[in-house]
C-alpha cells in the first residue's frame, strides 16, 4: 500500500511539474538551447545516442541467451528478462502516449510557430511528448536500482544527462523529458509489480 501511494504521489507531483514547464519554461529554454555553440552541440550529439533503446536490446538480449542457454543461471536469466521487459514495456507505452498527445516538436515552433498538441496525429514532428530517449534511460535506471540496490541509483545520473541532451539539441521540450522520466520509472515499477504478482521476483544483487 505504501509503495502504491508513493507511485501516485510521484505521478501527481510530476504532472504538476510538467504543466509548469509547459506554461513557463518550455519556449524560453528551447530558444536558449537553439543558440548554443556548435562544439557543445557536437558533443551532445554523442551523449544523446546513449538514449537509443537499440543499444540496450543489443546488450540485454545476447546476455539473456547466454545466461539461459550456456551458463544455465536461472537468477541472472530472470534479471536480464526483467531488464528486457522494462525497456520493452516502457517503449510500447511511450509510443501510445506519443500518438495520443501528437505534440509538436521544437522544430515546428521554429519553422511554423506551432506549439502544443495535435492529438492523435502522427509523424516525427508531432511525437515530441514524452521523450523516448528519456523514457528508455529512466526505465533502465529504475530497473538497475531494483536489481543493484547498493549502487544502482547512480544510473539516474547519466540518465539525467541524456535527458538534458534532448533539450539542448532542441529535439524536445523540458516538459517532454520530465514526462519521459516519470513514464520510464512508473513503467519499471509496473513491471516489477507484475513480476511479484506472478512469483517471478528478480532477486536483487546484494554483494
Amino acid at each position: 500500500m505504501k509503495k502504491r501511494w508513493i507511485t501516485i504521489a510521484l505521478i501527481v507531483s510530476s504532472a504538476a511539474l510538467v504543466c509548469v514547464a509547459y506554461v513557463c519554461w518550455d519556449i524560453p529554454l528551447v530558444y536558449i538551447c537553439r543558440g548554443l555553440g556548435r562544439p557543445l552541440l557536437d558533443a551532445t550529439e554523442w551523449i544523446t545516442m546513449a538514449g537509443e533503446s537499440r543499444w540496450y536490446f543489443m546488450i540485454i538480449v545476447p546476455a539473456l541467451l547466454i545466461f539461459r542457454l550456456i551458463a544455465k543461471n536461472k537468477k541472472w536469466t530472470l534479471r536480464m528478462f526483467f531488464l528486457l521487459a522494462c525497456i520493452s514495456a516502457s517503449g510500447l507505452i511511450n509510443l501510445l502516449l506519443k500518438w495520443i498527445a501528437g505534440r509538436n516538436r521544437p522544430v515546428n515552433l521554429f519553422d511554423h510557430g506551432l506549439f502544443g498538441f495535435d492529438f492523435f496525429e502522427t509523424g516525427y514532428a508531432l511525437n515530441s511528448f514524452p521523450s523516448g530517449h528519456t523514457v528508455t534511460v529512466f526505465s533502465l535506471a529504475a530497473a538497475l536500482t531494483i536489481l543493484f540496490p547498493r549502487f544502482g541509483a547512480w544510473a539516474f545520473l547519466p540518465a539525467a544527462v541524456i535527458a538534458a541532451s534532448r533539450v539542448m539539441l532542441t529535439s524536445h521540450y523540458l516538459s517532454d523529458v520530465i514526462a519521459g522520466a516519470v513514464v520510464g520509472v512508473v513503467c519499471t515499477l509496473g513491471v516489477k509489480y507484475f513480476f511479484d504478482r506472478v512469483g517471478a521476483d528478480p532477486s536483487p544483487v546484494t554483494k
